[in-house]
């Protein structure tokens, strides 16, 4: 994927343009790289992971998605936007796959309920958070009935996930909608010019020569136009648009294990085709969610929780303050929170079956603490864990034989500092609070 970087060198920051996609993705590692070992002498102290949602139906109706496809859009077996079953049982592999990785680094009892307030577990309020929530408990603790999961009980939506406007964090639209044509020249001619092979590929999937339905078949050269919202939501029509919506609709389809004469009504050449046509969705994705300026006013709050729980612990949502610091921490959410994250801290990854940068359903970017037992000096090292496509596809149980995609993360501003692939937490901290923006922070971690 096209991507415009920032380089780091040591203490200089050098600006290289490489196409559009993000200003501010630097440091992923090798598409197979490992979570690396524990050094000697350092002890596991506490994990944060912020989850996306595992695998459900398009969030779209038939309805909407049939506007621009020959085809009519297949039925799925849930309500649109609702986690499936496969999506439950994927999510439930993940969470085998902590009580694996995280019990084995002696950070979680194998106990049948972890001791009271050592999991903390907080999702948002919809449907299919709480029960990928629900599915990795499930997965960590299968014969545990303690009610370990908690979330946002009234409407309103959750400040972590989804903050509102306030009087010092306005997320005004105009500034907003500013910001993201600053990226890309004002308008999206030289996006449509630089991405024509992933949408004419697109248009050839959605409206193929001679097959007639009821969809708009646009041209894939017509411009896409932005609108943003009162909130600060931004969203992109037209070719862009569409073909994000689409492409991430493959990747369910595929990930709910349809089969490939199913998947995009049996017209993709392979799963290399697919993650082509995702980068429709990582180009959308990184426009409306990566901008600094949309990441700082809804990403603060999720960020100023993760350094709290980092350097504290005693309290996390949903268990109050306790007198044991909380050691698996686990907030389950969207990708737009990830890739919130992601922008702040600069952070890229990769995972086989899907594009550079990509959160894959039911994937986990992880900070965990690590102290130096003879020195005491804590460590932040970050990961992303996630099924590989054909994990999702086949249904695989995850084990030690058997384990998730994993990428090592580096944090780029504390490549200098940084200790067998970890930072510092004193520096940690300071990279992080940098990056928040103190008005937008409007709860208390």
């Amino acid at each position: 994927m096209r991507l415009r970087v920032v380089v780091v060198l040591l203490a200089s920051f050098v600006l290289a343009s490489v196409g559009l996609t993000s200003v501010v993705l630097v440091g992923a590692s090798s598409v197979h790289a490992q979570v690396l070992p524990v050094p000697p002498g350092w002890q596991l102290e506490r994990a944060v992971l912020i989850s996306r949602h595992g695998v459900r139906a398009p969030v779209e109706s038939n309805a909407e998605l049939d506007q621009h496809s020959a085809s009519p859009w297949p039925l799925w077996p849930v309500p649109p936007g609702t986690l499936t079953a496969r999506g439950f049982e994927l999510m439930r592999y993940m969470g085998t796959w902590y009580r694996v990785l995280y019990g084995g680094r002696g950070l979680v009892q194998s106990d049948d309920c972890p001791p009271t307030g050592t999991v903390g577990v907080w999702t948002d309020s919809d449907q299919r958070s709480r029960e990928s929530g629900v599915a990795l408990m499930r997965g960590m603790y299968p014969r545990c009935m303690q009610v370990i999961l908690h979330y946002q009980a009234d409407a309103t939506p959750d400040p972590l996930f989804n903050p509102q406007p306030t009087a010092s964090c306005p997320m005004d639209p105009a500034a907003t909608r500013n910001a993201i044509l600053a990226r890309i020249g004002g308008n999206f001619t030289s996006v449509t010019r630089e991405f024509s092979p992933e949408l004419t590929a697109m248009h050839a999937v959605l409206c193929p020569p001679g097959v007639a339905g009821g969809g708009r078949c646009e041209s894939p050269a017509a411009l896409s136009t932005l609108e943003v919202r009162p909130g600060g939501r931004a969203s992109i029509s037209g070719p862009i648009g569409y073909g994000s919506t689409a492409a991430e609709a493959f990747l369910m389809e595929a990930a709910e294990g349809l089969p490939p004469n199913q998947v995009a009504w049996g017209r993709l050449r392979d799963d290399a085709q697919l993650v082509q046509l995702m980068q429709i969705e990582q180009l959308n994705v990184d426009l409306t969610q990566r901008t600094l300026t949309i990441a700082r006013q809804k990403g603060s709050n999720l960020l100023a929780q993760v350094v709290d729980t980092l350097q504290d612990g005693h309290q996390f949502p949903g268990i109050g303050r306790r007198p044991y610091p909380v050691r698996f921490a686990l907030l389950v959410a969207h990708e737009e929170n990830i890739s919130y994250l992601q922008s702040l801290l600069k952070l890229g990854w990769q995972i086989p079956g899907f594009p550079q940068y990509a959160a894959p359903p039911g994937g986990a970017l992880a900070f965990e603490l690590y102290r130096e037992v003879q020195s005491g000096l804590h460590y932040v090292r970050v990961a992303y864990y996630a099924q590989t496509l054909l994990q999702m596809r086949d249904g695989v149980e995850l084990n030690l034989g058997q384990p998730p995609g994993m990428d090592s993360v580096q944090v780029p501003a504390c490549a200098a500092y940084a200790r067998d692939k970890a930072c510092p937490l004193s520096r940690f901290l300071e990279i992080a609070k940098q990056e928040i923006e103190p008005a937008c922070v409007t709860i208390k971690p």
